[in-house]
C-alpha cells in the first residue's frame, strides 16, 4: 500500500512541476541547448551508462567515509533510465521512520549513493532545483488537484486513494528546500525533500552539461554528511570529469 501511494504521489508531483503547455514549449529549446552543451564539453552521460561505478569507485567511497573498503557492500540497481550505485557499511546507528502512523527506530547503515547521472542544461537544472515561490506552490497545487479529479472521474483511482496520495504529495512539497553550495562544479545545491514520513537530503551537482546526485547517510549530524557529500563530488569532478 505504501509503495502504491508513493507511486501515485509521484504522479501528482509531476503534475505539480508542469504548467500546462508552458513546460512543453520550453523543452524543445532546452533540448537544443543540451545537445550544444554536450558537443562543447564532451561530457556525455551515455559514456557512463551501466558503469557509474567508474565515476564513484569503491576506493573513493571508502576514502570519503573513512571506512575499510573490505567491509563494504556494493548495490547497483536500474529502473528504466535511472541507475543507482550504493556503497554500504554496517553501523551501530539507528534512525526513526514513520510506519503506519508510528515512529520506529530501525537499523541505519553507513551509505554513500550516486544516482541521476544525466545530461542537462544549466537553465533546466536551476529550474528543477530552486526554492518554490508562493505562486508556484499555488499553481502547482491546483494542477495536482486537477489531476486527482481526472483520475477519480475516470475511475482510475478511488477517492480514498486520491486523497491519501495528494496528502503525501503536498507533504513532500512542504518539505522541499533548496540550498546553494558555493564553489562546487558549475552550480550545485542541497535539496531537502520527504514523502510518507521519510526525509532525504541530496547533493545535486551540475558540471559542464552533466549532472549527478549524491546522498550520504553517515552521521546524525547533517553538517558531517554534507561535508562528505561535497568531498565525494569534488573527487568525481577532479578525478573523473576533468
Amino acid at each position: 500500500m505504501k509503495t502504491t501511494l508513493i507511486a501515485l504521489a509521484s504522479i501528482f508531483l509531476f503534475a505539480f512541476s508542469c504548467e500546462g503547455d508552458k513546460k512543453s514549449e520550453q523543452l524543445n529549446g532546452l533540448e537544443t541547448e543540451m545537445v550544444e552543451s554536450i558537443e562543447a564539453t564532451g561530457l556525455k552521460a551515455e559514456d557512463f551508462k551501466g558503469k557509474i561505478d567508474e565515476l564513484l569507485t569503491l576506493e573513493m567511497a571508502a576514502e570519503v567515509l573513512g571506512l575499510p573498503k573490505s567491509e563494504a557492500k556494493k548495490d547497483y540497481s536500474k529502473f528504466s533510465s535511472l541507475e543507482s550505485l550504493k556503497y554500504k557499511w554496517k553501523s551501530d546507528r539507528t534512525k526513526k521512520v514513520a510506519i503506519n502512523g508510528q515512529s520506529l527506530n530501525v537499523p541505519a547503515d553507513n551509505i554513500i549513493e550516486l544516482t541521476w547521472v544525466k545530461n542537462t542544461t544549466l537553465e533546466q537544472f536551476k529550474h528543477d532545483y530552486h526554492t518554490l515561490t508562493a505562486e508556484e506552490i499555488q499553481n502547482g497545487t491546483a494542477e495536482m488537484d486537477k489531476k486527482a479529479n481526472e483520475l477519480h472521474t475516470e475511475n482510475k483511482m478511488t477517492k480514498d486513494q486520491t486523497d491519501a496520495a495528494l496528502e503525501a504529495a503536498k507533504e513532500s512539497i512542504s518539505k522541499f528546500k533548496v540550498e546553494e553550495v558555493p564553489d562546487l562544479g558549475t552550480y550545485s545545491v542541497f535539496v531537502d525533500s520527504g514523502v510518507m514520513g521519510v526525509t532525504t537530503r541530496d547533493l545535486k551537482v551540475f558540471y559542464k552539461g552533466l549532472s549527478f546526485t549524491l546522498r550520504v547517510d553517515f552521521s546524525e549530524d547533517t553538517l558531517t554528511n554534507d561535508k562528505k557529500a561535497i568531498q565525494a563530488a569534488r573527487m568525481i569532478i577532479n578525478q573523473k570529469l576533468k
